[in-house]
């Protein structure tokens, strides 16, 4: 009798293995495919869109919103104070899910800590991955039936990312490469609302790709706690009694203007002679730098490690709300400024609910509550009249005109120069074993 009854305690345990292993395996199928399908997506490099303002748009056009946030610097991928020690990959935390609580739905088993094929790409390759991957799709299928590719007819994957939020030199790249769509094909009509002083800038002179919503300028944030208040010069961040207290932009055309400001070269005028120089100027700091890190910077300056690090004001901003010692200045030898803008992927199968999106961030509420939400300066004077005083009198974001007046915009350096830039860089930045 006990062993009839082991029978059938084995019988019902089998069948419900092989249901579990059949709802795994159907699970894990839809993850796959959850995987594959593509939504309308919109990156942001760095935190710049309230996600109440995206909601408000979800909610009055129907369009859901995928936002994907990056941290402006391929490099932020690769290193970071507090690193995440996790190795388990996605497939591996599907199967803890599918053994331990069976509630669990291994399709939402997933977590951050999961790598991207992206990871230390930037923009630019990223699309051109997606584009490649197409024409050796189309390349592939073309061999199967023993046919000639037709270029011309190639039916192109969508891009990875509909929209993009990002800074005017990767901005001018993706105009360069012949990324982003032709906003006269598509209707934006609110690009009426942004300054004629940022509707034709260097990396898209008549602005046909680009919609700039965003602007800021470089100064230095000091620490008074650990240095000096009263600093004029921008060779102070190769002071020696700075050592290891010198926290560097992580983008090498960033700090190579930094060099150039310290030397009193015009960084709207880079050449291959100046831009050695830069580098040069930075090889004799490097001894002194703590961090060359974007993301490090915010904790390193918020906690009292750093002493100096040359920074946009809106950055400057976030870190000075968290840290009452930091002060922001612009030492003597200028400025130069950046721009951060909108431009649609030229392959996104999204076109229509792109545009509703860019327009929708563009109208005067959108870009005042995206400038106060990000902490940077607005491209819209009639958005800026919109904020509370307190906002739009801020004097670090709105300075007086004399501080920034003629001063250059951060611009694409040519393919030439890039790959000089680069290739400095990886010299300077190279960690010794």
């Amino acid at each position: 009798m006990k062993s009839k009854k082991k029978i059938v305690i084995a019988i019902v345990l089998l069948v419900l293995v092989a249901a579990l292993a059949t709802g795994g395996i159907i699970a894990w199928k839809r993850y796959q495919e959850n995987l594959n399908r593509h939504v309308f997506t919109v990156y942001q490099e760095g935190n710049y869109l309230s996600q109440a303002v995206i909601d408000q748009f979800t909610e009055e056009t129907g369009i859901e919103v995928c936002l994907v946030t990056g941290d402006r610097t391929p490099q932020a991928f690769e290193t970071t104070l507090f690193g995440d020690s996790s190795t388990q990959t996605a497939e591996e935390q599907v199967q803890e899910a599918l053994m331990g609580d069976i509630s669990t739905d291994p399709a939402d088993a997933i977590v951050e800590s999961e790598p991207s094929p992206y990871a230390g790409k930037s923009l630019v390759e990223i699309f051109q991955m997606t584009h490649d991957a197409s024409i050796q799709r189309a390349e592939e299928k073309a061999a199967k039936k023993g046919e000639p590719v037709l270029y011309d007819e190639i039916e192109y994957l969508p891009a990875e990312y509909d929209v993009v939020l990002t800074d005017g030199i990767m901005l001018g790249e993706l105009v360069e490469k012949k990324m982003l769509l032709d906003l006269d094909t598509v209707s934006v009509s609110n690009r009426k609302n942004i300054n004629e002083e940022y509707c034709a800038l260097p990396y898209d002179p008549e602005g046909t790709y680009t919609v700039t919503t965003l602007w800021g300028y470089l100064g230095l944030l000091v620490n008074v706690d650990l240095a000096q208040v009263h600093l004029t010069q921008w060779d102070a961040l190769w002071d020696e009694s700075y050592h290891g207290q010198v926290v560097m932009p992580s983008l090498p055309q960033d700090s190579a203007a930094v060099a150039m400001l310290a030397m009193g070269l015009p960084v709207d005028q880079i050449n291959e002679k100046n831009l050695n120089a830069a580098f040069d100027k930075l090889a004799e700091q490097k001894t002194l730098v703590s961090e060359y890190h974007n993301r490090n910077a915010f904790i390193l300056m918020e906690n009292n490690r750093g002493a100096l690090y040359p920074c946009y004001s809106g950055d400057a901003l976030e870190m000075m709300s968290e840290n009452p010692a930091l002060v922001f200045m612009v030492p003597m030898g200028g400025t130069f400024r950046t721009t951060l803008g909108y431009g649609i992927a030229a392959e996104t199968c999204f076109p229509e609910e792109s545009a509703q999106f860019l327009d929708y961030m563009c109208s005067l509420d959108s870009l005042a509550k995206n400038a106060v939400y990000s902490r940077h300066a607005c491209t819209s004077d009639a958005a800026i009249e919109k904020m509370d005083d307190s906002w739009k009198t801020n004097p670090i974001l709105y300075p007086n005109p004399t501080i920034t007046k003629n001063s250059a915009i951060l611009t694409t350096l040519p393919e030439d120069l890039r790959a000089l830039c680069q290739e400095r860089w990886l010299t300077l930045t190279e960690k010794k074993p």
